[in-house]
């Protein structure tokens, strides 16, 4: 299994609902491929079409003991009350922008055993669910800020990577 960077057209593309009569994964089996990438990575959220899986799935948290698969992930209720805070990607490395999320949602999900879950989401949780869902619908980050703040990042990532790069060559 292997992270799909920005600019892979298959970010953008809205993946197909799993059929959970007749899954074509292990749900067991696929969350821990997906914790393991998404931990080894420094992340707290993957989504599967950045791993190049055409299912609405993901995995979301920030250690073995504390993370969760989504499968078939909705969004039935969030709130008018939102919060502007920087995210980031692994799918886009080095890359942070400003965006506005509802401050609390009520998720519905299939866990890794095909149960239905409904749960009340709220701060960094819901910004994360939010995000790993936008993935599915093939949607990323630069598509929820302006071209204007996107340009902005793009710039900031560019100094770090290049200032990384001199302090690696000097070592």
């Amino acid at each position: 299994m292997k992270l799909i960077y920005y600019p892979d057209e298959f970010l953008e593309r809205k993946v197909q609902p799993v059929d959970l009569e007749n899954p074509s994964f292990d749900p067991k089996e696929l969350r821990k491929e997906m914790e393991e990438l998404m931990l080894s990575s420094n992340g707290i959220g993957l989504s599967a079409n950045q791993v190049g899986v055409d299912q609405q799935v993901f995995v979301m948290g920030d250690k073995p003991d504390n993370t969760n698969i989504c499968i078939n992930p909705t969004v039935l209720e969030y709130t008018e009350e939102t919060v502007l805070d920087l995210e980031g990607c692994l799918s886009f490395p080095h890359m942070y922008v400003k965006i506005n999320r509802p401050k609390e949602i009520l998720a519905e999900f299939y866990d890794e055993n095909l149960e239905k879950q409904t749960v009340k989401i709220d701060g960094y949780s819901a910004k994360c669910y939010l995000h790993e869902l936008d993935h599915l619908l093939g949607i990323t980050m630069k598509d929820r800020c302006s071209k204007l703040k996107w340009d902005m990042a793009k710039k900031k990532s560019a100094k770090y990577k290049k200032l990384y790069e001199e302090t690696n060559a000097r070592s």
